[in-house]
């Protein structure tokens, strides 16, 4: 075999490599999404659920909302590939009267994905608890405790809570 037909099964097989990668990295469409570097996006909304709210033991502490580019460029009527991240800190206070940042309580994600989950108005949703970030739940799980049970209610707002802070 000469040299060149070497150096052309090379590449060949090193291009076949290359796109059978890639297509390993896609994830399918029900696969966990969990969105590295959301922190360093813009904080879109931030709030504290204090002791005096009926939610603060499922819900409270710091609640950070963070949104990519894509959802703060459509808030209301938001374009695919949108993401919002709802961080959840646990906080207490402290002997001075001043609250203070704990442990990570949950991350929620929202991902705008109209083509593959219609059923839930266009968004993918999952929730990961504590320092997960690769189980979260399964999408059938996510439908019924985030879709139906919360977000369902906000269909006049694209399914999303919250404004972004002015």
């Amino acid at each position: 075999m000469s040299m060149t037909m070497r150096m052309s099964g090379r590449v060949t097989a090193l291009a076949l490599a290359a796109v059978l990668g890639v297509a390993a990295v896609a994830k399918a469409p029900d696969s966990v999404y969990f969105p590295e570097g959301y922190r360093h996006w813009t904080v879109a909304r931030f709030k504290l659920i204090g002791p005096g709210s009926p939610n603060y033991e499922k819900q409270g502490g710091f609640r950070h909302h963070f949104a990519n580019a894509k959802a703060l460029g459509s808030w209301g009527k938001f374009r695919d590939g949108s993401v919002i991240v709802d961080e959840r800190v646990l906080a207490t206070l402290d002997e001075h009267g001043i609250w203070q940042a704990g442990s990570l309580g949950h991350v929620a994600v929202m991902r705008k994905d109209s083509k593959n989950f219609a059923a839930t108005g266009g968004w993918s949703f999952n929730f990961f608890s504590a320092n997960d970030t690769a189980v979260g739940l399964t999408p059938a799980q996510a439908k019924a405790a985030c879709f139906d049970a919360c977000h369902k209610a906000q269909e006049a707002r694209d399914f999303v809570f919250s404004d972004p802070r002015s």
